[in-house]
């Protein structure tokens, strides 16, 4: 048994995995949802004056040992503003499954960050359509950033369009974008860019709705990232009602997700969400038809964030990283 925890920092997690190993480790992830090789995910959300924190639990069955964590994050839109902080800020504390004994405690934006923009990609790998990719990226901050270079690594893009609410952002955004990429990146309004794409990212923390579903084309394939709490919204419910949806976690979507406000408004039931991604990724269920509209409603689970967590323990436990003893 273990008998050291380890404390892992943020540039140490950096260091430790590129985006095509995220992507890859999120793949087999929601395989090994679909095939029960996992203790149940579930979450906590809570409101604070300043803020607000999710709690998301869940674990891992792995041949060669089972794992069990944690990840509470903060989400303060104000911190960068009043307190030069970061906006999310969060530790993952992941532990052996067979005994209880903490393994390691680990910054938790970073892989938060990365982990949303992969499972994006692993959903975009057999959901999105195979022809070259004319990408529509609603939102001008980070998540926005990874979420477009992670498309990039599984579909061909010959264009991305920038949009959201804030077109002076959403400008800047795009010439930082244009340093990344060797397509065009441009700026448009909120109809123009939703028109013109084929593969859409939704990822602001908007409480309301933006897009149309009038402005989607037949064989669209939308990623819909930023509702991942109670009342946040960004799809409007007609849009998810007449799509393909495909959940990261069933009951999670339907608490939390882009299809809460389609299911509270009656035009969907839970059995209308269409397969989790585990079922699509191990076949379990067949791809949906590529004429409609496709939706992977994503609002992250603890099993995402374990299963990176814990493969980065395995890397560094061997290293010269920070360890400390708790129990003597």
């Amino acid at each position: 048994m273990a008998n050291e925890t380890l404390i892992i920092t943020q540039d140490e997690i950096k260091q430790a995995l590129d985006l095509n190993d995220y992507i890859s480790i999120i793949e087999q992830t929601h395989a090994c949802h679909a095939k029960g090789q996992v203790y149940t995910p579930d979450l906590l959300h809570a409101d604070v004056h300043q803020g607000e924190f999710h709690l998301k639990t869940g674990g891992l069955i792995y041949p060669d040992g089972e794992y069990y964590g944690v990840k509470i994050n903060g989400g303060f839109l104000n911190n960068t503003r009043n307190y030069q902080l970061p906006n999310i800020l969060g530790i993952i504390y992941i532990c052996d499954a067979k005994n209880g004994y903490p393994l390691a405690v680990m910054d938790s934006v970073t892989i938060s960050k990365l982990r949303t923009g992969a499972a994006s990609a692993v959903a975009a790998k057999y959901l999105a359509p195979q022809q070259p990719i004319q990408l529509g990226v609603f939102g001008y901050g980070s998540q926005a950033e990874i979420q477009a270079k992670a498309i990039s690594k599984v579909r061909q893009l010959e264009h991305i369009r920038i949009s959201g609410r804030n077109m002076e952002k959403a400008t800047a955004f795009a010439a930082q974008l244009q340093k990344e990429f060797d397509i065009p990146v441009t700026c448009h309004s909120l109809e123009e860019t939703a028109r013109s794409s084929n593969l859409i990212i939704t990822a602001t923390p908007a409480r309301g709705y933006y897009l149309k579903k009038e402005w989607i084309n037949p064989g669209t394939f939308i990623a819909a990232v930023g509702a991942d709490s109670p009342g946040k919204q960004e799809l409007q419910p007609e849009l998810v009602a007449s799509a393909t949806i495909v959940a990261d976690i069933k009951s999670q979507v339907c608490r939390v997700g882009e299809s809460q406000h389609a299911l509270k408004q009656g035009l969907i039931t839970p059995e209308n969400i269409y397969a989790e991604l585990g079922e699509i990724v191990t076949g379990q269920k067949a791809l949906p038809s590529t004429n409609g509209i496709t939706i992977y409603d994503s609002t992250g689970t603890a099993l995402q964030d374990i299963s990176i967590g814990v493969t980065i323990y395995k890397k560094l436990k061997q290293t010269e990283c920070t360890k400390i003893k708790l129990f003597y």
